[in-house]
């Protein structure tokens, strides 16, 4: 069990030292992102296909703000 625990805390270690967290959390948005608008650009030039990108990110940040509950205080 010990051993299971010590690999696990050099696990996390190297990656925060590494930033490899950072790298996940964009590859799971990306991924995100080309689930639900089908991973192709409809558009044939880049700065169009820019703006496509942009209009599709703001979606999505939408959608997840809509999703999130609310949060606040209880009193008791």
């Amino acid at each position: 069990m010990k051993i299971c625990a010590g690999f696990v805390k050099l696990d996390v270690k190297w990656k925060q030292e590494s930033s490899y967290h950072r790298r996940y959390a964009s590859e799971t948005a990306m991924f995100r992102l080309k689930v639900i608008f089908s991973g192709k650009s409809r558009r044939r030039f880049f700065d169009n296909q820019a703006v496509e990108l942009f209009l599709q990110s703001a979606a999505l940040n939408r959608m997840i703000q809509l999703g999130k509950p609310d949060t606040y205080k209880v009193e008791g």
